[in-house]
């Protein structure tokens, strides 16, 4: 028998979104039942749908929804231009995901910490042996406004285009953020730096080069390799400003990238001395 006491519990618990599943493993009665008593009160049974799409809003209060939704600061730029290169966006569901190797986990943390997100980031190993971090989490409305920035799902081989900001600090920022997702620096001899980038679509690195090459009067180039993957290339005398103007804007990035920007420097400044 089942009280009333119970029965206003389970009206309630389900107009705060708790699903019939939930319920029923909560009060140990089955779900025709749990219908039953909604139908007493004349609650609205939820579709499927309608119930995923509330699960999806509770799990999302668990972020920043709106981080997107204006993109005033160099962080939220270079979030923009990481997720543009390395985020995975859901077809059906609200979710954003990122996944890289695991010595690169700290900018996840970073990132957790950035767009307030309280999900655990999932340590696993492919099966060659492969370490992987990933963070994922779910935001209809970050959703909605990554892709006004062409940030959707299955983005890897769709046109991708530099975002018009208002200012050159917030496309430094974006292009720190893409770089940091898809690009690289090699060094030559202790002597020669390159700054490059890669995508499947040549559109967003045309839009950077054409960037550098306005702020900074650089030359650059831009061609498709053997595996159908474009690079845009820039050279020591350009990618030298373009790195230190980057990484003086204090936005977030990538340690590891950082890091050997920084022992290039160094290294120039131990060869000048001598």
């Amino acid at each position: 028998m089942i009280t009333q006491e119970n029965k206003l519990s389970i009206v309630k618990l389900y107009n705060e979104g708790s699903s019939l599943s939930e319920l029923s493993r909560l009060f140990a009665i089955d779900t025709t039942v749990i219908k039953s008593i909604l139908c007493e009160y004349n609650i609205h049974i939820r579709t499927r749908g309608e119930q995923t799409r509330l699960t999806n809003m509770k799990r999302s209060k668990s972020v920043d929804n709106f981080y997107f939704s204006n993109i005033d600061t160099v962080n939220k730029a270079w979030m923009l231009g990481f997720l543009a290169a390395d985020g995975s966006i859901a077809k059906e569901r609200n979710t954003i995901s990122i996944s890289l190797s695991r010595v690169d986990r700290e900018i996840l943390e970073k990132i957790k910490k950035e767009i307030k997100i309280e999900r655990t980031i999932r340590d696993s190993e492919t099966n060659n042996g492969f370490l992987m971090s990933r963070l994922e989490w779910s935001s209809l409305q970050q959703k909605i406004d990554l892709s006004k920035y062409d940030i959707v799902n299955k983005k890897t081989y769709l046109p991708i285009h530099l975002p018009q900001f208002n200012n050159d600090n917030l496309t430094l920022a974006y292009i720190l953020g893409y770089f940091d997702g898809d690009g690289s620096i090699t060094i030559n001899n202790n002597k020669y730096l390159r700054f490059r980038i890669c995508s499947h679509r040549n559109e967003i690195l045309q839009d950077i080069a054409d960037f550098i090459e306005k702020k900074y009067k650089a030359t650059y180039s831009l061609n498709q390799d053997k595996r159908k993957l474009y690079e845009l290339s820039v050279s020591t005398t350009y990618a030298i400003p373009l790195l230190n103007d980057c990484y003086n804007l204090n936005s977030i990035h990538l340690d590891r990238k950082y890091q050997k920007y920084l022992e290039y420097k160094r290294n120039q400044e131990t060869t000048t001395s001598m």
